[in-house]
């Protein structure tokens, strides 16, 4: 069963989060994320534990106790599935699509034909 750890604090360590769930063991996955920008820990985990009836214990005994001065949620991890796209965003002065090409300018040097130089990727 895997569940989701929330509202972790970034202080609290791996080893720390670790020990939490050692009455719970197996543990098969353990994942705490990292932010690409700061390089520290998010405030959330992951551990899958080989048992669903210790995932339910984890949850019960785990769900609102403090670590680190907060408040841990713990519940099943939900599939998140296929999400859709993102919005495009448009420029509200000129209503345009201000992502991608959309005002991209083709500045290649014409050839000896009249047409525009193509460029192979190596």
């Amino acid at each position: 069963m895997k569940l989701f750890i929330g509202n972790l604090s970034y202080d609290t360590t791996e080893p720390e989060l670790r020990a939490l769930f050692e009455p719970y063991e197996p543990i098969l996955e353990f994942v705490r994320p990292i932010d690409r920008e700061t390089g520290k820990p998010r405030g959330f985990a992951f551990v899958t534990l080989a048992d669903e009836q210790k995932g339910n214990d984890a949850i019960e005994a785990l769900d609102g106790e403090s670590v680190g001065g907060r408040q841990l949620r713990v519940n099943e991890a939900e599939d998140r599935g296929h999400r859709p796209a993102a919005p495009r965003r448009f420029n509200s002065e000129a209503d345009d699509i201000t992502e991608g090409n959309a005002d991209r300018v083709d500045d290649r040097p014409t050839g000896q034909d009249g047409k525009k130089v193509t460029y192979k990727s190596i």
